[in-house]
């Protein structure tokens, strides 16, 4: 299946945040090089600059990058997601959420506030087996 996934990984970088920090957990995490990672620079509200950051993976790199991202989230969280995993599917994709100042330390921790976002998606063609198929996904040992 990993060889029809989609991963999009999606962070707001405010002016305050280190793009460099940032790219090097991408790089020791997942080994996603620098050059991997578009950035659009926008205007904040009192005029700060605000980095949209985006990457995408496809084909044979997404079965690495989701065993890889399946090893460093806590055992306890991922008990949690996989008992809950309907509240993190919209649309057939799964949208996860992990907190930045974590990731900027190469640790990964489910957080919904100013968070870095995963999104996986992968074809399902019946709904009721959209939950089965990323149950299986994330229970890759």
């Amino acid at each position: 299946m990993s060889n029809h996934l989609t991963i999009k990984i999606e962070m707001i970088l405010h002016a305050t945040e280190s793009f460099q920090k940032i790219t090097n957990s991408f790089f020791d995490m997942f080994g996603i090089k620098e050059n991997e990672i578009s950035m659009q620079n926008i205007s904040g509200h009192f005029g700060n600059t605000i980095s949209m950051l985006r990457l995408e993976i496809k084909n044979k790199r997404t079965g690495e990058f989701v065993k890889k991202l399946v090893s460093m989230i806590p055992k306890d969280q991922m008990t949690g997601l996989l008992e809950n995993i309907e509240d993190y599917i919209q649309d057939s994709s799964l949208y996860l959420r992990f907190s930045k100042q974590h990731f900027v330390k190469k640790t990964l921790m489910l957080e919904e506030k100013d968070p870095l976002k995963i999104i996986v998606y992968t074809p399902v063609y019946v709904r009721k087996e959209i939950i089965d198929a990323y149950k299986n996904l994330l229970e890759i040992k």
